[in-house]
């Protein structure tokens, strides 16, 4: 393909929101010429994206793999007792789409309407909900669409563990329900539903979905990747195209060697919480006394630029598990026999194998009692009464089990195991991100800000309590591994039990004998009977304090950043209006979770590919055209192996 030097609408960002408005602009106008700017490698037909089952090894940072991009704190966190958080950004087509944990939720109907934006409120948004939706699970409600080129499923097969892991959350009052992603459940366990495309066994991502369907059938639509957008070109404050550089420096003495494309009707930044708010800085568009700090002429004083920096935090324990019961953890060890039998199995039947599942089967969302909000602080106490009380579909966290150690196998003893996940959904800790130079190769100045709301320690404390305490009662439960916990006193009921003879004796029903094998509890006669499992460990003040350094030395995020340049008014800090337009410029317009003005408390593919939605039907209005339904073929078989992607090089 040739590269044109001038086309009609630039979207700069080639993450979800960003791979559904230039396939939804290019699909809606065959004579609309649109270019989609990525900074990461093409996706396309890229085994280690399209395999579900092996999306752990996108998240390493190990000078091959590259397909995120590394944001460390500044400075070291006095909440986090002096560590620094790393918050990876995806740096692929397709964005977090191609490498996420496929994890289906969605954001309940109040935080939508928690933006106060016309337009905005989630019965507003309900449809395009649906539109973007090839749901593929049973369910009794009407909030799911089914012809959108977004597959969703259960992937492969349901591991019993899953099972396990809802009855043991019945038994603490966590009641089991069919669909808890309706946008109004808060409280409740679920077969978790996966981006899986169920008749493929396919991840289901964004780039697949929106840029390549569209790519096959047309030609208006032209992607340039392993490309970063450096700065908006304007003309006054009018937005007439993008100049962007090499995605590995390659700069000759310090100088930035930039490309430049012109845009005749819209230029729209959608690269990330993190990505945006250094493009519009570089621009011109951001606080006065910062750019002119920098020499950088002011296009558009907006303070709010990079400031409120949202995400999600998780914390992660783990446990043993019965030798019977099916986990990855032989095939994350890296064990030949393992990873053959499962790759042929993907060979042979993707459609059921085990790599076409995340290994995510369960999950809940949960709200605290009454009783349990005494017990959580003032702090929170104060957050609930004023954010949550009276939100009743908002839940405080999420929950999941991973059937194994999500963990580096090197350091574990054998055996197999579950990972618990705990997901703190609403944060109230703020962050900000920042550039320190005209030149887009120099690291900005991040402060993700995690943990700096003390509110923010007791719903993980609480949570950490209750997946502790559905792992003790699930039938498998074999132990804890110490090293995946709180370091509690050892004299404490709270102290963790790990594998050993005299803590087996003291954890099975008396009269019993327990062997090792593995590095597991093995039972020759009965198995572990976790009904006899009745009541909750009692925790003291200073068990609390080990949780709540155990939350500081080990949470992280859960890759979910929003925030960082609010529609709102522009007086609040705002910097995008209710049709995603850039306060005090023209033809420019923000298309990603840094609109967000509050949290979402979802796993936010969902509400990445919405706003996408959302934006490509205000753009489609202005330029008189509309979107095309249904969007383009979503792929049902794989594509031929060895296919190259056409793209601009």
């Amino acid at each position: 393909m040739v590269h044109p030097q001038e086309v009609d609408v630039i979207v700069a960002g080639g993450g979800p929101a960003g791979c559904v408005m230039a396939g939804r602009l290019a699909y809606a106008d065959p004579n609309l010429k649109v270019m989609l700017i990525e900074g990461g490698a093409n996706n396309r037909d890229d085994p280690w994206v399209y395999r579900p089952g092996i999306y752990v090894r996108n998240m390493q940072r190990d000078g091959i793999n590259e397909k995120a991009t590394f944001y460390t704190d500044s400075m070291e966190s006095s909440y986090m007792r002096g560590r620094k958080s790393i918050v990876p950004c995806a740096n692929i087509l397709g964005g977090g789409s191609s490498i996420n944990f496929q994890m289906y939720t969605r954001a309940s109907v109040s935080d939508w309407d928690d933006f106060k934006m016309e337009g905005w409120t989630g019965q507003d948004l309900m449809p395009l909900m649906k539109r973007l939706e090839n749901y593929q699970k049973p369910t009794n409600n009407d909030t799911h669409g089914y012809d959108g080129p977004i597959a969703i499923s259960n992937g492969g097969q349901i591991n019993p563990l899953a099972q396990d892991f809802l009855r043991a959350s019945h038994a603490i009052g966590i009641p089991f329900s069919d669909d808890i992603q309706d946008c109004t459940t808060s409280h409740g366990a679920e077969i978790w539903a996966k981006y899986i495309n169920r008749e493929t066994g396919r991840r289901s991502d964004a780039a697949t979905a929106y840029v390549h369907s569209v790519m096959d059938v047309q030609n208006n639509l032209y992607l340039r990747t392993n490309a970063r957008v450096s700065r908006v070109i304007f003309e006054g404050n009018k937005a007439v195209g993008v100049a962007y550089v090499p995605s590995r420096n390659r700069a000759n003495n310090g100088q930035v060697q930039e490309t430049i494309v012109r845009a005749r009707k819209c230029v729209v930044l959608s690269s990330g919480t993190l990505g945006t708010p250094q493009i519009l800085e570089r621009s011109g568009v951001g606080s006065g006394d910062l750019l002119r700090q920098l020499d950088i002429k002011v296009v558009s004083d907006l303070p709010g630029v990079g400031e409120q920096y949202q995400d999600h935090y998780t914390t992660l324990s783990i446990f043993r598990v019965s030798n019977e019961s099916s986990t990855t953890d032989a095939f994350l060890r890296g064990d030949p026999a393992a990873q053959k039998e499962l790759f042929t199995e993907w060979e042979t039947s993707p459609e059921k194998a085990r790599l076409s599942s995340n290994s995510i089967d369960a999950g809940f969302k949960i709200r605290p009692t009454e009783e349990e909000l005494k017990e959580m602080g003032p702090e929170f106490k104060q957050l609930w009464d004023t954010y949550f009380k009276d939100k009743p579909d908002k839940p405080v966290m999420f929950g999941s089990i991973v059937n194994g150690a999500y963990a580096d196998h090197a350091l574990l003893p054998p055996g197999k195991y579950i990972t618990m996940f705990q997901y703190l959904e609403y944060p109230a800790s703020r962050g900000k991100i920042h550039i320190k130079s005209t030149n887009p190769y120099v690291e900005p100045f991040f402060d993700s800000g995690f943990m700096n709301n003390k509110a923010d320690f007791a719903p993980i404390r609480w949570s950490y309590k209750k997946t502790r305490e559905v792992a003790r009662r699930m039938d498998a439960f074999r132990g804890e591994l110490t090293s995946h916990h709180p370091h509690f006193h050892p004299a404490s009921p709270a102290a963790c039990r790990d594998i050993d003879i005299q803590t087996a004796k003291q954890m099975m029903p008396d009269g019993l004998t327990v062997g090792i094998h593995m590095g597991t509890w093995h039972r020759p006669s009965e198995p572990y009977d976790a009904s006899k499992v009745h009541d909750d460990i009692k925790y003291t003040k200073e068990d609390d304090a080990a949780i709540d350094d155990w939350i500081a030395d080990h949470v992280e995020t859960t890759w979910h950043s929003l925030g960082t340049c609010a529609m709102k008014p522009r007086e609040q800090g705002g910097v995008v209006d209710k049709r995603l337009n850039v306060y005090g410029t023209e033809n420019l317009k923000c298309v990603d979770l840094s609109i967000c003005p509050d949290n979402l408390g979802t796993n936010t593919y969902s509400s990445a590919l919405l706003v996408g939605e959302k934006g490509a039907d205000l753009l489609c209005e202005e330029l008189g055209i509309k979107v095309r339904t249904p969007h383009a073929p979503v792929p049902h078989a794989p594509a031929p192996r060895g296919v190259a992607a056409t793209q601009v090089r």
